[in-house]
């Protein structure tokens, strides 16, 4: 007995090294950011304005970026696919958001334990291979000229991990979709002296030009991608609605049971008899029906074939009779 005791204590002191060490293993990985966390979100919009405000050249019509939640959503739906591919549906008007017509994408693909702002600076890195005269891109220069895109005015970037995407293990997946998306049919911006050449209802804004109509997007919060499988649970107030009809409903039949049977607290035993004696008079006529006969029931039913059988009066005759007599 006392060594199954020194057993068992050996045993649980190294299952808790080991749940203590898992659980220090587990802490120092990092943890990634949600698009719903608000210093996420504050770091991607301040991360995007500094860059457009510091641009070289300076921009005369460079729009400040305010977050959206429709685009953050659009770019965690796409992903959680864990592909290094551009969402198909950015090349195609209205095909994303119906609020939008074309949307840019930057995506960045690095080991878990790399944050936004090296992904960001990554795609402001590719400024080396843009000549900006000439409208010309030596290397990808793509991610860049989306990112000081003027026209642009919101962003929502999301982070996903994935065990593997290509040959990165382990890896952790940046996306970040802007509205309206950029081209290289043209300059990015148009250089010049800050805010020199906003739109007249614009504001200057940190060397930004800033409008309070266009940071308000609508937001459709029962919206998600149709690739987006199995989709979370959302109820739109129809759908409240009639949850709550029906719940109403329920409470109400159950009340009206309830006073029922406190009404009449023998309905169901009444029921319950009057089924019984219905079945029992309908056992009672069949045996009735083939109990044997007694003699006088013999007698009775010779008579009423006899009776049957009998021949009935020829009326017409009698009537001629009658009227033969009369003559």
């Amino acid at each position: 007995m006392a060594l199954m005791k020194q057993l068992n204590c050996f045993w649980t002191l190294g299952l808790s090294l080991v749940v203590i060490k898992l659980s220090k293993a587990w802490d120092k990985i990092p943890k990634l950011p949600t698009i719903h966390d608000p210093e996420f979100i504050q770091e991607v919009v301040n991360s995007h304005n500094e860059i457009r405000s510091n641009i070289n050249p300076s921009a005369a019509n460079m729009n400040a970026l305010n977050w959206d939640k429709d685009l953050a959503k659009l770019a965690k739906s796409w992903s959680k696919q864990c592909q290094f591919l551009h969402n198909p549906c950015i090349g195609k008007k209205y095909a994303c958001i119906e609020d939008y017509d074309f949307i840019g994408e930057n995506l960045y693909l690095t080991g878990i334990r790399t944050t936004l702002k090296r992904a960001i600076s990554s795609w402001y890195n590719e400024n080396e291979h843009y000549n900006f005269e000439n409208m010309t891109c030596s290397k990808i220069c793509g991610h860049y000229t989306q990112l000081v895109w003027d026209s642009t005015y919101k962003v929502g970037c999301a982070v996903t991990p994935c065990s593997k995407v290509g040959a990165v293990i382990s890896a952790a997946l940046f996306i970040c979709n802007y509205a309206p998306g950029g081209t290289l049919i043209r300059r990015p911006y148009q250089a010049g002296t800050f805010c020199t050449r906003c739109h007249p209802d614009d504001q200057c804004t940190d060397l930004l030009c800033s409008n309070t109509d266009c940071d308000e997007a609508t937001y459709y919060q029962f919206w998600y991608p149709h690739w987006e499988v199995p989709r979370p649970l959302m109820c739109d107030p129809l759908c409240l609605f009639i949850l709550s009809l029906r719940v109403t409903c329920f409470v109400l039949c159950v009340i009206i049971v309830l006073i029922m049977q406190s009404q009449f607290p023998d309905i169901l035993s009444e029921k319950q008899m009057f089924y019984e004696r219905k079945m029992f008079s309908v056992e009672e006529e069949v045996r009735w029906r083939k109990r044997p006969m007694s003699k006088e029931r013999k007698k009775m039913k010779t008579r009423e074939k006899t009776t049957s059988q009998k021949p009935k009066p020829n009326r017409k005759k009698k009537n001629v009779e009658k009227q033969n007599v009369e003559l």
